[in-house]
């Protein structure tokens, strides 16, 4: 019989209201993800089906 593994929660830090439209492909199911934050520069955000949680491979630059 496995574990059942503890979800893990990530804190992010508030984003701009201009950013929180960005999508992102989710990388599990491949539809798309709505943002929820920051960590870092990097935008932070979670796929509502799969319940994923995962920043952008690639690092568009913040300009606030």
């Amino acid at each position: 019989m496995s574990k059942k593994r503890r979800r893990l929660e990530i804190k992010v830090m508030p984003l701009p209201n201009a950013y929180m439209e960005e999508t992102a492909s989710c990388p599990v199911c491949g539809r798309d993800a709505s943002a929820i934050g920051r960590l870092a520069m990097q935008i932070v955000f979670r796929c509502e089906k799969c319940k994923v949680v995962f920043k952008r491979s690639h690092a568009s630059p913040f300009d606030w």
